[in-house]
This record gives C-alpha cells, structure tokens and sequence, in this order.
C-alpha cells in the first residue's frame, strides 16, 4: 500500500466521518424539533387545562352574582310599577345579607326612563341620578342579563364592574336591578399563585386591552395594552387577535427582556373578555428541557465515540501502513529489500551518469541443502548471504532479494574483469558459511549479469522488468553449470530467448495444423543386415516454410510440458502409419517412439495408449516405448510399475541414452526392458580407449545375460560397426546405415526393399 493509496483511504475515512456527524447533526436536529414541537404542544395543552380552572371560577362567581340579582328582581317584579325610592330598604337588607359571599358595594333599581336609585352597603342613598348614557343599562333594560365592562365608579372613586339583569312582570321589562363590585374579587381571582408563582393571569378585551390586570406581573410598568411591550413579531400579534375576534383559544410565544414565554388567550364567554395566561417557558419545560439536555450529552458521546473511534482506526491503519510497507517491501526472513522496493527504486537510480550492472544470482542446488541440512540451516543460509551482499554493497548500489534462494545487486561496473573479481569474492565469502560443523559443503551460485551503460540509457533507458529479465535469461543460461557460473546476457541469449517464446507462441497451433512430420531412422540387426525397426522422430515444417529440428523445440516443449501432447501426436502417427502398411500388405516391422516422462506420473495416459492402439487395430508389440536413463533414475519404484502395466498391455519398453547419466545396473535388474540403447556419446567416447571398450562390452554381456536385446545408435563409420560386431551387439542405427527419412522415401528405400 502506497502513499496515495493511504492519503486516499484517510481521505474516505474522514469522508464518512463527516457525512456520519452531518447524519447524526441532522438527526439530532430533526429529534430537537420534534421534541420543541411536542414541548409546545404539550405546554399549550397544560396551560389550557389550568387556565380553563380559573376561567370557570370566574364564570361560577360572575354566574352567582348574576343569579342573585334575578331573585332581587323577582321580589321588586312581583309589586307591579317599579318604585325606586321605596325599594331601596328593600335592597339594603338584600346587601346586608349576601354581602359576606357576594361583597356587593351598591345595588339599584333604575325605571324605565333611566333614572337610578341606589343604596350604598354601608346605607348611603343616591337618588334619581340618571343613567341612560351607561350601555350596561339600556342592555338591562331591553331585557337581557349583563355585566359592565371595567368602569369608573359614579358615587365614590375607583373601578367598579356593574352587573344588571331586568325586571319583569307580567312578562314585561318594567325596570332592571343593579350591583356594583369592586374589581377586587376578580383581582383575587387572577392573582392568585399558579405554576408555584411562576405564571401570570390578565383579562383583557378582544384588542387586547387590559380589562384586569394582575397585580403579579412580568412587565411591571403601567401598559393598556398587552403589545405595548415585549418582543412580539406582528406577525403573532395579527395571529393572536385573529384567534380572540373568532372565539377561539389562541397560543404564543412571547419575549421579553430575553426570557421567552408561553402566552395562551381562552375566552371568558363574558362580553369579549379573554384570559390571557403567561407562564416561562424554563418553567413547562424544564422536564423536556432535561430531555433534550440528555439526547443532547447522548449525542455528543456517540460523536465524541465516532471520532476515537476514526482516531483508533487511522491508527490501525497508520500501523497496518508501516507494516504493509515492511511487507510490500521488505524480506521478512532477511531483512533485505525485496523486489518491489528494488523494482520502484530502479528507475531513479538508473538516471545517474554510470554504468551498472545488473546482477542475478542463485544457489545451485538449494533444495538439497533444505532436505541434508534442514529448513533451518537454510534459511541462515539465505540470511548469511544477504548479510555478504550487503557488506558489499557501495554507495549508490542495491541489493534485494528476489524469491527463494535469488538475490539481485545493482552494482558500478567498472569493466568485465574488475565485475568478476568482485563478483568471485562475494561468491568467496558466501562459502564460508559452514552447513554443518564438521562437514565441508561448497556453496555453489550461478550469476546473470546485464550490462546497462549510461550512454545507451540516456538514449532509451531499459523498464525494470527489461532490465531484470536481461540478467535472468542469463542465469538461466548457466543455471547448475559449476564450472563457469557467470554469463553475461548479450545478442546470443536474447535470440535464444526469443525463438523460446515464439516457438511457445506457435506450437499448438502447429499442432492443430500438422506442422509436425514424422521421420523414420531404420535400425539393422548387426549379424545379418537385415531390417530390425524404425525410431519414430519428428521434424517441424513451419508455415513459413522454416523447418525446426527437434534440439530447437524438444527442450522448450519439455519445460512447458506440451512435450506430451507432441509425444501422443508421434505415438498416433506411428500406429497410424503401422495400420497403413498393414493394410498395403508390407512386412511389418515395429517402430520407437519416445515418451516424456511425465506419461510415468500419470497413469491415464495408460487408458489413452490403449485406446489409440484399439483404434487403429495394431498389435501393442509394433510399438515398442522409449523411456529416457535419466527417467527410470528419478522414480525407479514409480517407473517400475508403469513399464509392468505397459508390458501386460502388450507394449515393448525400451530404455533410451543408457550411458549419457549416471548410470545404474541396478536399473537393469529391477526394470522389465526389452531393449537397452547405448547412447551415442558414450559409444563415441568409451569405444577410443581400451578400457571404454572393455565397459561397452560388459554392458553388452551383461544385457545378453538378463536376455536384453541391445542397440547402438549413432554408428557412423566401419571401425564402429566392426567393434560393435566383435562384442555382438544385437542391433545398429545411425547415419553408417541410413539418416532419419520422412516417411515416404522409408517406404520406398527401406521397408519395400
């Protein structure tokens, strides 16, 4: 993980971390005003419930006084004409008796025409004192039960409220009884302590006039009317009075001096009176206030919780980064770079004017010192190694490891010879590290060099992967060769190389087309001359014309492992064309086909052998199977098995290039072959010397002795032929007799003769 990639990562992270808090900002916004709402309705429901107690309570006193003075002028109605001046002893001993429960301070009659009498509590009269110009009145008077609105008192000082209900007889209004009270019991009323002192009571008119305003108030200057003060938007104030015109109950918020209020308006159902009801908004609220004060402090923990938690894993990640930068660019056995440190580093160092040279190198044969000496000794091994390379390293030159036991250098190169001198020191010190303690074990490593000179990168500096692979096809041009370790990769490689991949490009395609030609070499019985078999090998007839010999692809086929489908190709030519002289009425003789070894590690290409000889309907002993030396040497239980199988199915089974390996006669004891094929290098080499003579011939004896038919191939002049007859070899091949032919000149030149 690079730098980008964390900054990109830590850029997402802060990215939900914001959209997260503006999520829970929002939530906890919507939550808030869900609970303000439900705060104010609640709120205007309990300020209604209380205020409606107070309104009752009015309206039971008001309804009481109201009650009284209809029995008042019941009593003077039953008289007929109404005579104030004789009905005023009357009225005192009414107000002396309900005074106490009604606190009347006068009451009255006024006749049709307007004049009024009355009669104080304390007995005081006031006669024939007209009253036509009070609304109050002439409202009793036309028959209807009234109340006054807050009014100045005509007899004493001070504001009274004047109730008046008419006086019948008959069914006619013949007068209307009056009493007057002090505004005081209403006073009372509303001043009493509601919501523990905290709220107010006022009565006001539809305009919002004060008709009684509660002497418990929070605005304390003298005010006429309810807006005259306070911060109220006109916008409540036209909404408020909209409420009172139509009767209905109406709630506001209210401000004053900073402080907010809940302000509810109910109607008294008395003239246009209203109950006007202020209470703080701390005070209904403080239970939803706690409320929200806890989602609130619940709010900012699971914000303050998300931000360590952000802070806890950019941490992680901060680590994770360190460690995965260890990991993309460390060794962890080592301590050495690794490749991807190498790779990203390359390209800058190869901007400076000098001349590098790129070094490969790998342990031959490392996997032995795993199975002899134990995974542990090896992996010092590797640690020792990169501990030499890293002592040798200059300024301004790297070391890495690559995998397994390769390592890499980008070291100066001052010319070939001070290269390979440093080169063999290095390998010099890698040998003193002792596999075991009383036992020498050499060290052996091969080296790929690329040479990467500064005037030819100025022109066209060479990719990493170029430069690396320049210097692997080297190493694997001398891999396992310890005699000359070092290569340099020139021209010669890289055309190797190339062919490699274009042939890997072109065969199955090849393949699919029948680019592959079957090419017979007759083999001779020594004694008689006469025609023994024919070895099956294969040439490549190109598209283009280009023909490829079999040491151009054999070796890359047998590396990528398309050597067996070749090898099954060959084999199906062989029983084809063995049908096809069958058929022709030719003397049939067997022919050799080679098999890879890996037909010995899979036993389904057993069934497939079978099959293709069913086919073609072929006696199993014309084909007679080539195994390699090198083959029955790798797994000589395995190897064992598939020849006794192969033998049951009626295959012969011959071992190829006996002698070119280390060779084994135990291999001859255990293994059921029908044939043994000295290799032609070592006929060449042992046939020269008395001794090689003397080995060639044991082995001939020998395979006679276990009845093993032998063959030499590779005969290429008389002085052979006639050494190999003294020893009687049982068969021949090679050039001596006949060169590999196609098919059609065998035919002709050799199996019809």
């Amino acid at each position: 993980m690079d730098r980008e990639d964390i900054k990109k990562q830590i850029t997402i992270a802060v990215v939900l971390v914001f959209i997260v808090s503006v999520i829970l900002i929002l939530t906890g916004s919507a939550i808030n005003l869900s609970i303000r709402g439900t705060q104010e309705r609640e709120a205007q429901k309990y300020m209604k419930e209380i205020v409606s107690q107070y309104k009752n309570i009015i309206a039971a006193q008001t309804e009481g006084d109201l009650q009284a003075l209809e029995a008042a002028a019941a009593f003077v109605g039953d008289g007929g004409a109404v005579d104030g001046k004789t009905a005023l002893p009357y009225l005192k001993d009414y107000l002396d008796a309900v005074n106490g429960s009604d606190d009347f301070i006068r009451m009255g009659i006024v006749t049709p025409d307007c004049l009024g009498y009355y009669i104080d509590a304390d007995g005081g009269e006031h006669d024939g004192i007209d009253v036509g110009d009070e609304e109050f009145v002439r409202s009793a008077l036309s028959g209807r039960r009234v109340i006054s609105d807050l009014t100045e008192d005509r007899m004493a000082e001070g504001s009274v409220i004047v109730y008046g209900v008419p006086i019948t007889h008959g069914g006619k209004v013949i007068g209307a009884v009056t009493a007057t009270r002090t505004t005081s019991n209403l006073a009372d009323i509303i001043g009493r302590e509601i919501f523990g002192g905290a709220a107010y009571l006022h009565i006001v008119d539809k305009e919002g006039n004060f008709i009684l305003r509660s002497s418990h108030a929070v605005i304390q200057k003298p005010m006429g009317n309810l807006f005259d003060d306070g911060d109220v938007t006109e916008e409540t104030r036209q909404s408020i009075l909209a409420d009172i015109k139509n009767g209905g109950d109406s709630f506001a918020s209210f401000r004053y001096q900073g402080e907010a209020y809940w302000v509810t308006f109910i109607p008294l159902d008395l003239n246009d009176w209203q109950i006007f009801c202020l209470v703080p908004q701390t005070f209904l609220n403080h239970n939803i206030n706690a409320i929200f004060w806890v989602f609130l402090c619940v709010m900012i923990c699971i914000i303050l919780l998300f931000l360590i938690l952000f802070l806890y894993i950019y941490s992680l990640l901060k680590k994770e980064h360190v460690t995965l930068q260890v990991l993309a660019y460390k060794d962890v056995l080592t301590g050495a770079d690794n490749r991807n440190r190498f790779v990203t580093e390359l390209p800058a160092l190869l901007q400076a004017p000098v001349d590098y040279a790129l070094v490969l190198m790998n342990v031959c044969g490392f996997k032995f010192v795993n199975e002899f000496f134990g995974f542990e000794r090896g992996n010092e091994l590797l640690i020792h190694i990169a501990g030499v390379l890293n002592g040798n390293i200059g300024e301004g030159e790297r070391f890495y490891r690559d995998n397994a036991d390769r390592f890499g250098m980008l070291i100066h190169f001052d010319g070939r010879e001070a290269l390979t001198g440093r080169i063999r020191k290095i390998h010099q010190e890698i040998n003193r590290y002792a596999a075991a303690p009383n036992q020498e074990y050499r060290i052996n490593c091969n080296f790929g060099i690329h040479i990467m000179r500064a005037e030819e990168r100025t022109r066209q500096c060479p990719s990493p992967d170029v430069a690396i692979n320049g210097a692997l096809l080297a190493l694997n041009s001398v891999n396992g060769n310890t005699s000359n370790p070092i290569a340099f990769y020139d021209e010669a490689i890289h055309e190797k190389a190339r062919k490699k991949v274009e042939i890997a490009s072109q065969m199955h395609a090849a393949l699919a087309n029948r680019e592959f030609h079957m090419y017979l070499q007759p083999k001779y019985y020594l004694n008689d001359k006469t025609l023994h078999s024919a070895e099956a090998l294969v040439r490549w007839y190109g598209a283009d014309g280009t023909i490829h010999y079999p040491d151009e692809f054999i070796p890359v086929f047998e590396e990528n492992g398309f050597i067996t489908e070749l090898d099954m190709y060959m084999l199906e030519e062989a029983c084809k064309k063995v049908a096809d002289w069958t058929r022709k009425g030719y003397e049939v003789r067997p022919v050799s086909v080679n098999q890879s070894r890996i037909f010995f590690y899979d036993e389904t290409y057993l069934d497939k052998f079978r099959q293709i000889v069913d086919r073609y309907r072929i006696d199993p002993s014309m084909i007679i199977l080539e195994v390699t030396e090198s083959v029955a040497m790798s797994n000589l239980t395995q190897v064992k098995m598939v020849i006794d199988k192969l033998h049951a199915m009626g295959f012969s089974i011959s071992m190829d290039d006996f002698g070119s390996g280390y060779s084994s006669l135990n291999t001859l004891k255990d293994l059921d072959i029908a044939e043994l094929k000295l290799d032609k290098e070592f006929l060449s080499e042992q046939s020269t010397s008395r001794r090689g003579r003397m080995i060639i011939e044991s082995v001939i004896h020998l395979a006679r002795a276990l009845s093993i038919t032998t063959v030499a191939e590779g005969i290429e002049d008389q002085a052979q032929l006639e050494f190999l007859e003294s020893i009687h070899c049982d068969i021949g091949q090679g050039y001596y007799f006949a060169k590999p032919m196609p098919v059609e000149e065998f035919e002709r030149t050799v199996l019809q003769v």
